[in-house]
């Protein structure tokens, strides 16, 4: 019995520890199964994070083209508008430089109607001396005739001036008549 009683004990002690062992494996396995499960929890957890910071940086993207889509259309707006300013200031400076030109001339005509002005102005001034003495000799009779007197004489020298001549004497225009026929039509 001896021999019984301690294979008894030794397979009641092996089946304990066995059972033991088993319980033990089955804690231990309940408790990996739970921190798996905690960390399929986790993994969800993040897995939906990283979802929506995939939708919220999806949105921002978006968001980014559409300001990036707006930059392009605001610089080719800006770009078109420079090239327009710079055809302006073009035709600007082209119309500063021929305006300066317009002023060159203009200021050198100015010169020489200036001069001109002079000129006139100083013959005006001896015609009117000569008028003032043109006038005192013909409103004097006796200088008057003195100056008739002259003309004859010099109308003497110098040829017949403008007389028609009839018959070898001068006779003045108011004599003669002068008839114009026309020619016979066609």
């Amino acid at each position: 019995m001896n021999k019984k009683f301690i294979k008894n004990i030794l397979i009641l002690l092996l089946a304990s520890t066995l059972v033991f062992g088993v319980f033990r494996y089955v804690s231990y396995l309940k408790e990996n199964i739970r921190d798996l499960e905690s960390q399929k929890q986790n993994l969800e957890s993040q897995k939906q994070n990283l979802e929506s910071q995939k939708q919220n940086l999806l949105q921002e993207l978006e968001k980014e083209k559409n300001t990036v889509e707006k930059l392009k259309l605001k610089n080719n707006s800006l770009k078109s508008n420079l090239q327009a300013v710079h055809k302006r200031l073009d035709r600007s400076f082209l119309d500063l430089k021929l305006s300066e030109k317009r002023f060159e001339e203009l200021n050198s005509r100015i010169s020489v109607l200036k001069a001109e002005n002079l000129a006139f102005s100083e013959d005006k001034i001896k015609l009117t001396e000569e008028n003032e003495v043109f006038k005192s000799t013909l409103t004097s009779i006796p200088e008057l005739k003195a100056a008739i007197q002259e003309l004859k004489r010099l109308a003497r020298f110098t040829g017949n001036r403008g007389f028609l001549i009839k018959g070898g004497q001068s006779i003045p225009a108011t004599r003669v008549k002068i008839e114009v026929v026309p020619a016979p039509g066609k």
